[in-house]
């Protein structure tokens, strides 16, 4: 049964105005997206290069298209009034402010500045500004036209003539959070070597900028620009970092204006022929525009049973995914999707792989050629054999790809990261996006990487060689010696010693005179999992352990061991926790299944025959292995010196309590439905799982418990849907119904004009973490696009 909307009706109304504003062409048919005016609030006046939120994310949300490197806002004051304030840039790995107003036109008649009304508002696809006086009129409409260039048509309506004057100047304050001043330098001050440029050209300005590595806030090439074209002859004065323009018409005229942001040379250069495109017929382009918009609405909003509520989430979350869509720039070989483009540590091109697998899987429904590229882009980098950095990692997929290659494959980024990959769900994305497309060629081309990726989790992560691996961390200098020595950090109150190596450890362990014990590759390996910091890897605040201590817990309960992974010659492969993961173990057994499937379809009936075999075999491991009766879910479990009569690695790691990972084997499919009753009875309790907003990231009993920690209690939309999704596969979707109706009802902001965020408080709904989250928003749209339809 899936989520009927007669029992989700959101009591919005109030908030929520459908506009039928008039269609920004001359064609006869409506445009579909003049339906979700201001879907997004992109309104704002940035006063400093980084404006930042509650949270360290730029607080403003820029309009993004085409892979574009830079962004536009609709103004929030008067003052803001004929231009398109906090001009964002993307620079290489960093979202930064430019400016506030530039470019902004003001009209002069009988020299006197005609004083406008505004109308602003945002459509999917585009920034509108109308601006009205009782003889003047002007609108103004921005589009993207390439993943460098923006397009403004600006139609002046005037009886008479009138003087035109456009002004900008650049922002001077460096760093503010919620407004509040963090810094009391200039930029210029914290950045001397940015050495910004205003340049008047034959045919508008650009402002160039100096080499700047600042490896965790501003990266430059010394040869970024952001430049301004215009299609009339205007008299330019710079001043500084401030700088006038000037043109007179004889009356009513429409004037085209690109804004460029390139960050080479090689850009520059490839861009200009653009630019003269652009400008020479930029009435195609608009329409070209308006045109790809129409086609993802048609494709993407095919839910008729939706109310409009949701169909406005729904169009909200596409416009998320298409504004952190990042054309092809740096080391990235595709174009690719990166989870915020407003959030510090998301922008620039940051691509994860969990991610990826997520977006692609949304975006395949409505801009399939970027899920693919997405993709791709992923595996561009998937090691092969001759890996100059690490061979021994054949088939691996990297955590973390970036504009710039790190040191040591011989670029200078902080972001980029080998030290972990992400679960196994690569299959289920590619799957999706040949379901939407039919493109039997898509599986040929991913089927060979999909094997050597699932082969290699089999290989390098999976100790004992039971065909259960586990998360893990790589050989990495942050994880290990060059002996191959693990690193630990042994807490002691306010004293934290770092000990070498396993023998070091077990001292330790055996003595017990510690508080917990932490190490890089256990950090790696939460993020391996994609759920960082989460209780199952033995994360707890020490306040939560001491009173796990009081009340009759160990200590020891919550510390983590790993196993070294070594090939038959003796290489080290890596590390693997001691504990196999059951959502990973789910995860696998539908690979597993798709793999399966795509063999069948390219007639390699041996590989099918024996994927299917995996996948039973990891089945039945699960719910032999990974259930624990006496509390009715499914968990991680400690892997024993030696196998269990039962032939499991060892028992459920009850004590670090329950967390979505229990009803993985719902969401994949590999749960009995005995085991699925039980675990749909523990997401009901209101005790544990349903509260407020339902299914956060650890169960209202769990020791390491808290509404506001990371992966320990906030509600994630991925967790979410992927419990939906379990209980409608098990028969439970009356109950999917009342938890969804709880989430849209009680997640902050999600229904008004409020961005997507990365998470929500459990206990009171309130918004957390960044900003345009992309996985949010794929998942969002998931749930428009499966539940919120009539009975079957």
């Amino acid at each position: 049964m899936t989520l009927r909307k007669t029992l989700i009706a959101l009591a919005v109304g109030s908030v929520v105005t459908l506009s039928g504003c008039n269609a920004l062409t001359s064609s006869e048919a409506p445009l579909q997206a003049n339906e979700f005016k201001n879907v997004i609030d992109r309104t704002g006046s940035p006063e400093y290069m980084r404006d930042y939120d509650f949270d360290d994310h730029q607080r403003y949300n820029p309009f993004f298209d085409l892979g574009a490197w830079h962004g536009h806002l609709l103004p929030d004051n008067a003052d803001g009034m004929g231009g398109f304030p906090g001009t964002a840039l993307l620079t290489e790995e960093y979202i930064n402010f430019m400016a506030n107003n530039f470019d902004r036109l003001s009209v002069y008649k009988d020299g006197q500045k005609v004083a406008f009304e505004m109308d602003a508002y945002s459509l999917p696809g585009a920034l509108v500004q109308k601006l009205t006086s009782k003889d003047v009129t002007v609108e103004m409409t921005i589009r993207f036209a390439s993943d460098r260039t923006s397009l403004l048509e600006t139609k002046i309506t005037s009886d008479t003539p009138v003087e035109l004057v456009w002004d900008g100047e650049l922002l001077e304050k460096y760093h503010a959070k919620e407004g509040e001043p963090q810094s009391d330098k200039t930029i210029d001050e914290q950045y001397p070597d940015y050495n910004r440029t205003i340049v008047a050209t034959d045919d508008g300005l650009k402002v160039t900028f100096g080499k700047v590595r600042s490896t965790w806030d501003l990266l430059t090439s010394g040869e970024s620009e952001y430049q301004i074209h215009k299609s009339i002859d205007m008299e330019t004065e710079v001043d500084g970092h401030r700088f006038t323009s000037k043109a007179s018409v004889d009356g009513s005229t429409t004037i085209y204006t690109t804004y460029t942001h390139v960050l080479t040379a090689q850009e520059n250069q490839a861009e200009q022929a653009k630019i003269a495109d652009i400008l020479g017929n930029p009435e195609s382009y608009l329409e070209a525009s308006e045109q790809r918009w129409e086609d993802y609405l048609e494709k993407g909003l095919t839910n008729p049973h939706a109310t409009p509520e949701q169909e406005r989430v729904a169009v909200k979350s596409m416009e998320t995914l298409n504004g952190n869509w990042r054309g092809v720039a740096g080391a990235m070989k595709f174009d690719s999707v990166t989870p915020s483009v407003t959030a510090r540590w998301f922008s620039g091109n940051q691509t994860w792989p969990w991610d990826t697998w997520k977006q692609a899987y949304a975006m395949a429904h409505f801009n399939p050629d970027v899920a693919k590229d997405n993709i791709r882009a992923m595996f561009a980098y998937q090691i092969q054999a001759d890996d100059p950095v690490r061979p021994w990692d054949e088939g691996y997929v990297p955590d973390l790809l970036a504009y710039n290659l790190s040191p040591e494959r011989g670029g200078d980024g902080g972001n980029w990261n080998e030290r972990n990959t992400k679960p196994s769900l690569a299959a289920w994305a590619v799957m999706e996006v040949y379901k939407t497309t039919g493109d039997k060629a898509w599986i040929e081309e991913m089927y060979p990487k999909l094997v050597a990726y699932h082969d290699w989790w089999l290989r390098n992560r999976d100790n004992n060689g039971n065909g259960v691996p586990e998360y893990g961390a790589a050989v990495d200098k942050a994880h290990n010696t060059p002996e191959g020595e693990m690193y630990f950090t042994v807490v002691r109150g306010d004293d934290h010693e770092t000990i070498i190596g396993k023998k070091a450890l077990a001292e330790v362990m055996a003595k017990g005179d510690y508080d917990y014990i932490e190490s890089p590759a256990q950090t790696a390996a939460s993020w391996e999992s994609g759920r960082d910091d989460a209780a199952v890897f033995g994360f707890i605040d020490k306040d939560q352990l001491d009173a796990y201590v009081a009340n009759g817990g160990k200590r020891s309960d919550w510390d983590v061991e790993f196993a070294q992974n070594r090939a038959e010659d003796g290489t080290l492969l890596g590390y693997s926790l001691l504990q196999e993961s059951v959502d990973q173990a789910s995860y696998m057994f539908s690979d597993n299944q798709y793999l399966a499937e795509m063999a069948d379809m390219l007639g390699k009936d041996e590989d099918a025959k024996a994927f299917r075999a995996k996948a039973k075999h990891l089945a039945d491991y699960i719910n032999t292995c990974m259930f624990d009766e006496s509390t009715g879910f499914f968990y991680d479990i400690r892997i024993e010196d030696k196998p269990l009569a039962n032939g499991c690695a060892g028992k459920p790691i009850v004590e670090r309590g329950m967390g979505p990972e229990g009803w993985s084997p719902l969401f994949n499919g590999a749960a009995t439905q005995a085991n699925a009753d039980s675990v749909v009875k523990v997401m009901k309790d209101t005790e544990e799982f349903n509260t407020y907003v339902p299914l956060g990231t650890a169960a209202l009993s769990n020791p390491a418990f808290g509404p506001d920690i990371y992966w320990r209690g906030r509600v994630w939309v991925d967790q979410f849907y992927f419990g939906l999704k379990g209980m409608d596969r098990y028969g439970y979707g009356e109950d999917a119904v009342e938890m969804a109706t709880a989430f849209f009802d009680n997640a902050d902001g999600l229904v008004q004009d409020g961005p997507i965020r990365e998470n929500y408080n459990p206990l009171t709904g309130d918004q957390q973490g960044a900003p345009n989250f992309s996985w949010s928003a794929a998942h969002l749209y998931m749930l428009y696009n499966d539940f919120f339809t009539e009975d079957k």
